[in-house]
């Protein structure tokens, strides 16, 4: 990613699938059914059934999750598990 700008937020040329607002809400889905490690996002959303329309890097994943921490989404509990806030 040369633009971290251009890859936060959708917008006329990235589309939803790639932007990592787009990616954080799926995960943070992913996550309401109970805490997972990065790698088990990561795993989830490459399978080929997931619904997700693209593959992600691991470094969007990992960008994605970032984002949801920062802004009090998720939170990091035992065994480096990532779980959902609740609002």
């Amino acid at each position: 990613m040369h633009n971290l700008a251009l890859a936060v937020a959708p917008h006329e040329h990235v589309g939803f699938a790639d932007s990592l607002v787009g990616l954080a809400g799926w995960l943070r889905v992913q996550l309401a059914h109970g805490p997972r490690t990065l790698d088990e996002l990561f795993a989830a959303v490459s399978r080929d059934d997931s619904g997700w329309p693209r593959r992600p890097r691991f470094e969007q994943v990992a960008l994605a999750v970032t984002l949801l921490a920062a802004i009090g989404a998720v939170r990091r509990v035992q065994d480096d598990r990532i779980e959902a806030v609740s609002p």
